[in-house]
């Protein structure tokens, strides 16, 4: 490839080489980035006070009493168990775009993959490591088992909100954001299995869908999206957690209005792997076609 023809590619498609031009630093951008930093601080601060202040709510007592609890060939709760397979599809899925832009980057001689890509990767094996935590969670269902799938989700919504938060602020930013959210999800996960208090996980997940939705609504209305970073489908994510929500809550419903065809449970394992496909395009529309 010819040294301008590879430049102009990497310059395109890489924060690295779009650092190199001062034009995409103005005071007016650092101005910006800083009070995205200090408004991320604050919003996590009103969530801790919430998680501390809120009454504590315990977890609805019949949870693990899921409508479809048919075996198959010996696999208890099969449907439940199997649906956890689309969780890897997402990884595979989101895998195998992170390979063909750092092949792309490599052709245009860029080496270092922003901190998005490697970010990509988290959410990938997030998703992997739910397939692996709802499905032995679901062969037996109890409160131990669905620690470690809420633990594994947990990986992939720190994910989420980093790539959120990269959307309109630099790597420190989404990184701080990152690693808030896992610290976050461990924390109130440890507060749930010490005490029963599932307010606080409640609250954490309440609070990323709103700045999820804050954030892709921002964008859509011109808020001004960081340099070299790729649009993310902020909007179309929260759709699909919303689809979950309703699917886990029609659970029994779901499966009789189906005939027992499918439960609600086992379509929220399909739309919430869904949530994976907007980080996949994400990664294709930053990837130069090769010519």
């Amino acid at each position: 490839m010819p040294a301008k023809k590879s430049f102009v590619l990497a310059a395109s498609f890489s924060p690295s080489f779009a650092m190199v031009d001062g034009s995409h630093y103005t005071a007016r951008a650092r101005s910006a980035q800083q009070l995205a930093r200090w408004a991320l601080l604050a919003f996590a601060a009103l969530l801790a006070l919430l998680a501390a202040l809120l009454p504590p709510v315990q977890q609805l007592a019949h949870y693990h009493d899921f409508a479809d609890q048919r075996g198959l060939l010996g696999l208890p709760n099969a449907m439940d168990v199997l649906t956890n397979l689309c969780f890897l599809a997402a990884a595979i899925v989101i895998a195998r775009a992170m390979r063909q832009y750092r092949r792309a980057m490599q052709r245009a001689h860029v080496r270092s993959m922003p901190l998005w890509w490697h970010l990509c990767g988290l959410a990938a094996l997030g998703f992997a490591a739910t397939a692996l935590g709802s499905g032995i969670y679901h062969l037996q269902p109890n409160d131990a088992g669905v620690l470690w799938d809420r633990l594994a989700m947990g990986i992939v919504f720190a994910a989420i909100v980093g790539l959120a938060v990269r959307q309109i602020a630099c790597d420190a930013s989404a990184l701080l954001a990152t690693a808030l959210t896992f610290a976050a999800s461990c924390a109130s996960l440890a507060v749930w299995h010490a005490t029963g208090n599932f307010t606080p996980w409640s609250v954490l997940q309440g609070g990323g869908m709103v700045l999820l939705l804050a954030i892709g609504l921002g964008t859509r209305l011109g808020l001004p999206r960081s340099a070299g970073m790729p649009a993310l489908g902020l909007l179309a994510i929260i759709g699909w957690y919303l689809l979950c929500k309703v699917c886990e809550l029609g659970d029994h419903a779901l499966f009789e209005a189906s005939a027992g065809l499918i439960s609600g449970h086992s379509l929220k394992h399909v739309f919430a792997a869904a949530a994976g496909w907007p980080i996949a395009r994400m990664l294709y529309n930053a990837t130069p076609m090769r010519r």
